[in-house]
């Protein structure tokens, strides 16, 4: 598998996880929050992840959010805003897996999947971008000719 696919599967999965924290907190009363939260920071997870692979580097094996971000910023700037709530999205990994490990509520949960969410058009965003660029600089190589 080369390194688009590759970044195209990362991204295919984590938007089934995204499309399914969604999907769950709309259609399920009552709403399962501790699953859709879990889904929600898989998401994130794997739409950094794409973008490390897709910057050409191998991501670490963690759940932690701060981790990963932390190998992104070797290579490029990551927004602020993103950055802070990448802790608390990193305990829906871990934390919701086992009974009575978190209390959730329903604007808890929303607020998750609204941070999902952007995550998510960030990552779409510099993978559109980077692959502009370097098609760019691929056409302007292809045009030019040795004397």
């Amino acid at each position: 598998m080369d390194k688009e696919e590759l970044v195209d599967e990362w991204m295919r999965f984590a938007y089934m996880d995204f499309d399914n924290a969604k999907y769950l907190f709309e259609t399920r009363h009552p709403a399962p929050l501790e699953i859709i939260c879990y889904h929600c920071q898989q998401s994130s997870e794997k739409y950094l992840k794409a973008v490390i692979i897709f910057l050409g580097d191998e991501p670490e094996k963690t759940h932690d959010l701060l981790k990963i971000i932390a190998a992104l910023k070797q290579h490029i700037d990551f927004p602020t805003e993103l950055e802070d709530f990448a802790e608390i999205l990193t305990l829906y990994g871990v934390r919701t897996r086992y009974p009575q490990a978190i209390e959730l509520d329903e604007d808890t949960t929303k607020l998750a999947i609204s941070q999902a969410e952007q995550v998510k058009v960030w990552a779409e965003k510099i993978i559109a971008e980077k692959s502009n660029e370097q098609s760019g600089q691929e056409d302007e190589t292809a045009g030019t000719t040795k004397d």
